[in-house]
C-alpha cells in the first residue's frame, strides 16, 4: 500500500511541518482558494487535510479528505497518525524540508562550512540541504526537541 500524500490547507501551517519531518509528502499553501485545493488533491490522489467546515461539507471530495477538529498541532498530528494508521517514526523521518517540502540531500561539511557557525562545524559530522530553498538541516538541539515531541502525541 502507498503512503497517503497530503495537502494542508491555510489553517494547519504547523501540521504540514510536522508531517514533512515525519517524511510525509505533504504540500501547504498560505493562499490558495478552496476550489484550487480540491482539484490538486483529486490530480495528485492527495488526502485534503482541513479544519474548513464549508470543505467538510462537499460530498464530491469525501474521499480525499480528512476533518482536523483539534487546535494543537501534536494532536492533530496524532489524529492523522491513528487515522492514516501512520508510523510515528517512520525510516524516512528527517528527510523532507520543513519549509518547502522537497526530499533533502545528504551533504558534506566541507561544502557548507562557509554558510553554518563554526560551533556546528565542528560539533555535527552531518548535513542535509534542500535544492529549492537552500536551507541547511543537522541534528542538534531541534532535532532531538521534535522527536521528544513525539513521545507525548496523544
Amino acid at each position: 500500500m502507498e503512503e497517503p500524500r497530503f495537502i494542508a490547507d491555510v489553517m494547519l501551517g504547523k501540521l504540514a511541518k510536522w508531517l514533512r519531518m515525519l517524511g510525509y509528502d505533504t504540500l501547504y499553501f498560505r493562499e490558495t482558494k478552496d476550489d484550487l485545493l480540491v482539484a490538486c488533491a483529486v490530480r495528485e490522489k492527495r488526502q485534503l487535510l482541513t479544519r474548513k467546515t464549508q470543505l467538510r461539507q462537499r460530498h464530491d471530495i469525501q474521499d480525499y479528505l480528512y476533518f482536523i477538529s483539534d487546535n494543537d498541532p501534536l494532536k492533530q498530528l496524532g489524529a492523522v497518525i491513528a487515522h492514516y494508521q501512520l508510523t510515528i517514526m517512520p525510516p524516512a523521518a528527517f528527510t523532507r524540508c520543513l519549509i518547502c517540502n522537497q526530499r533533502l540531500k545528504e551533504i558534506g561539511p566541507e561544502q557548507i562550512r562557509s554558510r553554518l557557525p563554526d560551533y556546528v562545524i565542528t560539533t555535527q559530522k552531518h548535513f542535509s540541504t534542500c535544492s529549492r530553498c537552500k536551507r541547511i538541516f543537522w541534528r542538534g538541539t531541534h532535532y532531538e526537541n521534535m522527536k521528544k515531541a513525539l513521545t507525548r502525541i496523544p
